[in-house]
């Protein structure tokens, strides 16, 4: 059974474009790390452009829409799945 969740055609626009953006950017700040310029690029990249907190904007807007269906329990067993950073 296929089931649907409903969403904001604001916000998924938005999500949309901060995605595109963050496709597009990384894609380039890697290729200039290839091509031998400082990875520091890439943190101020994230810096500069807000990263954590858009990224936190985004989880929590899928997350909403996704709760709304599945319920907090089933989001939260997914959560629990996450591999994080373990630097």
């Amino acid at each position: 059974m296929t089931r649907s969740v409903p969403v904001e055609l604001a916000g998924f626009t938005e999500l949309f474009r901060d995605l595109e953006e963050y496709v597009v950017s990384l894609d380039r700040v890697l290729s200039r790390i290839g091509a031998g310029e400082d990875p520091r690029v890439l943190l101020g990249y994230v810096v500069e452009f807000g990263l954590p907190a858009r990224l936190a904007r985004a989880r929590g807007f899928v997350g909403d829409a996704l709760e709304s269906v599945i319920g907090a329990e089933a989001l939260e067993a997914i959560a629990d799945q996450v591999e994080g950073y373990r630097g």
